[in-house]
C-alpha cells in the first residue's frame, strides 16, 4: 500500500503468521497511508528491519519457531535494529503474567486481539503524530465489549465500525483461507504436531470472534488448551467439532 503523494509513508511491520488476521490488518490500514509490511515468523522480521527501518513494529506471541518474546528481547538488545520503532503487542489472552514478563522491554502498547478497525488505525495514529511522547508506563489496550450474539451484524459494529462492505470484504477473504486452514489443521493432526495446531487454534479463535462466530470461537479456544497440554484425543475431538466451520 501507498499512502497519498502529499502525506508522509507511515512504514508499518507486522509479525504475524496467520493469513486472515494479517489481511484484516492490511484491509482495516488500506486508507491511513501505511506501507505494510508483513512477515510470519521472527527471523523474516529480522531481515526486513535489516533491509530497511519502519516506525512501527506490530507482533503476535505465539508465532512458530522463534516467539514474540524473542523477537522483543533482541530488539531490546539491539536498539540500532529497533531505530526507534515503537513496538506494539498484538496477541490475545496477554494476563497479567504477560504483561509483567513484557515490563522493561521497551514495548509501548498492547492492543489485544481481536481488535477492531478503530482500534488499529488509531494505534497507528498515535504511532506516527509528530512530536508524540511515548507513555512512561506500558499501555494496554482493553478489549471491546464482545458482541452479544452471534449474529453477524453485531461483529460488524464490533469491529468493523459499521462498515458492512469491510466486514463482507474480509469474510470473503477468510473463507477462501479456511480451505487452507482445513489443510494444515488435518496435517498437524495426522502428524500430532500438537504444536501447530496450538498456534492453528489460537488464530482462528480471533478470527471466528472477528466475524461474530462467537461459539466457533469457543471451540477453537478449547482445542488451543487441548493443543497446549499435550492432549491428543481431546484435541482431535475439538477439531472435528471445528472443521465443518472451515468446510463453510
Amino acid at each position: 500500500m501507498t499512502s497519498a503523494s502529499d502525506a508522509p509513508v507511515r512504514r508499518v511491520l507486522l509479525v504475524e503468521d496467520d493469513a486472515s488476521i494479517a489481511r484484516f490488518i492490511d484491509m482495516a490500514l488500506e486508507d491511513q497511508g501505511v506501507d505494510l509490511t508483513v512477515c510470519g515468523d521472527v527471523e523474516s522480521a529480522l531481515a526486513a528491519l535489516q533491509e530497511r527501518p519502519v516506525g512501527l513494529v506490530i507482533t503476535d506471541l505465539m508465532l512458530p519457531g522463534l516467539s514474540g518474546y524473542d523477537l522483543v528481547d533482541r530488539l531490546h538488545s539491539e536498539p540500532a535494529l529497533l531505530a526507534g520503532a515503537k513496538v506494539v503487542i498484538f496477541s490475545a489472552g496477554v494476563n497479567l503474567d504477560k504483561q509483567a514478563r513484557l515490563e522493561g522491554r521497551g514495548i509501548w502498547r498492547i492492543l489485544r486481539k481481536p481488535a477492531s478497525v478503530a482500534q488499529l488505525q488509531a494505534c497507528v495514529l498515535d504511532a506516527f503524530v509528530e512530536h508524540e511522547v511515548a507513555p512512561a508506563t506500558l499501555a494496554v489496550v482493553p478489549l471491546e465489549p464482545a458482541a452479544s450474539s452471534r449474529v453477524e451484524s453485531d461483529a460488524v459494529l464490533a469491529y468493523f465500525g459499521g462498515d458492512v462492505s469491510l466486514f463482507r470484504a474480509y469474510r470473503a477473504k477468510c473463507l477462501v483461507q479456511f480451505e487452507h486452514d482445513l489443510v494444515a489443521g488435518d496435517a498437524a493432526l495426522s502428524s500430532i504436531d500438537l504444536a501447530a495446531l496450538q498456534r492453528l487454534s489460537h488464530s482462528l479463535a480471533t478470527v471466528f470472534r472477528t466475524l461474530g462466530w462467537a461459539e466457533d470461537g469457543k471451540v477453537a479456544k478449547q482445542l488451543e488448551v487441548f493443543a497446549a497440554e499435550g492432549d491428543a484425543q481431546a484435541s482431535a475431538t475439538a477439531w472435528a467439532r471445528l472443521r465443518p466451520r472451515l468446510l463453510g
